[in-house]
């Protein structure tokens, strides 16, 4: 009998968690003697443990799934099925003190680059459930992308809220983590546009 490969999703963190949790659901919680419950009037109910749904399709239409896809030069794409993105933006302008004049007199530049900090968790999945593995194939294919000195093509929901459709890689982090089905990456990056540049020199 052949044995399903171990593949990989990524996951927010906290679904990763509970899945690790409900990996053990099914082991008894005591090997001793039961406890005596005389005299305590009402008897325990019992509840299942929180565990994430897997099925992509539960998710579709709605708010809460937000995937993240990277397109690299080559065409190469790579969807993350949960990925937080936090971005802040600073307008470049040039302040000029006054003498006698409280306050500085501002001349607006233009708007600087988005700055984006991304984070991706990856989760080692078997046959579309979450198991206790390393997702190290999940990681390397992560990796790729982010190694890439080129600029990334992306698209999310989010990201097109403010027009940002092209990002370069700047850095990023990993931290091992002490669940061993579960790998969080940190990544930074800023945003990236196109421009016709005309010389005037002839």
């Amino acid at each position: 009998m052949a044995l399903s490969p171990v593949s990989y999703i990524f996951i927010s963190a906290g679904a990763a968690i509970q899945a690790k949790g409900a990996l053990y659901r099914f082991k008894p919680s005591r090997t001793g003697q039961s406890p005596n419950w005389d005299g305590r009037e009402n008897s325990i109910t019992p509840r299942e443990l929180a565990s994430p749904i897997t099925d992509k399709s539960f998710w579709e239409g709605r708010y809460a799934l937000c995937e993240l896809t990277f397109e690299n030069s080559k065409g190469e794409r790579l969807i993350m099925n949960d990925a937080i993105v936090a971005i802040s933006r600073s307008k470049n302008i040039v302040t000029t003190q006054m003498v006698g004049m409280n306050g500085t007199i501002k001349e607006y530049i233009n708007d600087g680059d988005y700055n984006l900090n991304i984070v991706v968790g990856v989760a080692a999945v078997k046959d579309g459930v979450i198991v206790d593995e390393y997702p190290s194939e999940g990681l390397r294919n992560l990796r790729t992308f982010l190694d890439d000195n080129e600029a990334l093509n992306v698209h999310s929901e989010f990201l097109d809220v403010f027009d940002i459709s092209s990002i370069v890689i700047s850095s990023f982090s990993v931290s091992q983590d002490t669940a061993s089905n579960y790998q969080s990456v940190s990544i930074s990056a800023v945003s990236d546009e196109e421009y016709d540049i005309y010389s005037t020199e002839y």
